[in-house]
């Protein structure tokens, strides 16, 4: 009997390691990218749309619909949502909006009114945008441009070249005061966010494209085209590495940076590791596409974003 309990426990156990979605929402099209506020998901899709999403019941609370553009070859399609963010406690999105013949532009949207922060005309290959408070919107440029933009008068308070690398990804700290990028030169790089200067750069961690990066509680993560997953200590400026036997297209810190998510394998699994001991905690499985985002909402529980209509939201033991 005592055999058959320690069997049953350790089953259990082992068992427990793998975790199904809560929940499985379907988007109005192809994921391209996720933000939390509060406790609703704001989701950009290739459909153009802004879908918000409670995260208690996955119930549409809004969706908010880009204009056709003309395509190529002049038939009119929807426009890609690249990039989206939205202001705490507001109805206030800020979006990268696919254009026609391939230019873009940022889209401010506040309780339904459309403004153009960035149109077309300007031709800037934009690739993301973030608030860093009601006033201010940081952007990135393909080009590995930073751009800091005033939202009243749409002006630039300063455009900065980051590293002569493409720009992959950048993330915000909890302030909002410094910024992480990466780029395909495997280097993330700490910039003040209201002057645009360098601060610190990050280096022999990732030695590729760094796909994505977070930053929390003084540690930056970067999911990299070498298959690893870098934790960074911005004080001590050391490293632990994670491997993977497949690229990692996304990644993420829990809000306390107790915990890492990365996308893992060719599977398409998330696997959680907890970073002070540097054990494998949980493997989620579910998604079927190639992974593109990963947000924590808390310490144990999570939304995930790819390449399809799905959105899958979990919850860790």
């Amino acid at each position: 009997m005592r055999f058959y309990m320690l069997f049953l426990s350790i089953s259990v156990f082992l068992f427990a390691n793998e975790i199904a979605p809560r929940l499985v929402i379907e988007a109005s099209g192809n994921v391209q990218s996720i933000v939390m506020q509060e406790d609703k998901i704001v989701a950009g899709t290739n459909a153009g749309t802004i879908d918000v999403y409670a995260f208690k019941d996955g119930a549409l609370i809004k969706k908010i619909a880009f204009e056709k553009i003309k395509d190529f070859t002049g038939e009119m399609m929807a426009p890609k949502v690249f990039s989206v963010d939205a202001l705490l406690g507001t109805e206030t999105y800020v979006a990268v909006v696919q254009a026609s013949s391939g230019a873009r532009r940022l889209v401010l949207v506040d309780n339904g009114v459309t403004k153009e922060i960035i149109s077309a005309e300007e031709n800037l290959f934009i690739t993301k945008a973030q608030f860093v408070d009601k006033n201010r919107i940081l952007v990135a440029l393909m080009s590995n441009e930073l751009l800091l933009i005033d939202v009243k008068t749409a002006k630039k308070q300063y455009q900065v070249q980051v590293n002569p690398s493409h720009f992959s990804d950048f993330v915000l700290n909890e302030s909002k005061s410094v910024v992480a990028s990466s780029c395909e030169s495997g280097e993330i790089t700490l910039s003040d966010v209201a002057t645009g200067k360098t601060l610190k750069v990050f280096s022999g961690g990732n030695v590729d494209n760094v796909y994505k990066v977070d930053f929390k509680h003084q540690k930056i993560l970067g999911a990299g085209q070498d298959r690893r997953g870098i934790v960074y200590d911005t004080t001590s400026k050391s490293y632990d590495r994670f491997d993977a036997p497949f690229l990692i297209y996304a990644g993420a810190l829990s809000p306390l940076a107790k915990r890492g998510a990365f996308a893992f394998n060719e599977e398409n699994d998330i696997v959680i590791f907890d970073l002070a001991s540097k054990s494998k905690l949980h493997t989620l499985k579910g998604q079927k596409s190639t992974l593109n985002t990963i947000v924590f909402l808390n310490e144990n529980e999570l939304v995930s974003g790819s390449d399809d209509k799905f959105i899958l939201l979990w919850r860790l033991p």
